[in-house]
């Protein structure tokens, strides 16, 4: 009988705090969005050229079928990330 109370208490407990923490979440998320979307887009397309531009270094002197795939996969990551920095700027004009 008290093993049944002690996990009802439990499970009731885990499922209030999951219940309070999810309906926190959005609300603190929604007050930030715009003016931080754009900067962590502006981030992802910084460390993408940067790596992109590491590559292109590394590369150079032994082109092979193995690093050019990893340059174009690299480059098409830039210009994916180029393209959210661009719809979210668009989004907040």
């Amino acid at each position: 009988m008290i093993r049944t109370r002690t996990t009802a208490a439990a499970v009731f407990s885990a499922f209030a705090f999951s219940a309070l923490a999810l309906t926190a979440v959005p609300a603190a998320q929604a007050d930030d969005a715009p003016a931080d979307s754009c900067s962590s887009q502006q981030a992802q397309l910084d460390r993408a050229q940067a790596k992109y531009d590491a590559l292109q270094e590394k590369f150079a002197e032994h082109p092979t079928q193995k690093n050019k795939k990893a340059k174009k996969a690299q480059a098409q990551r830039v210009a994916h990330a180029q393209a959210r920095l661009d719809k979210c700027e668009a989004a907040s004009a």
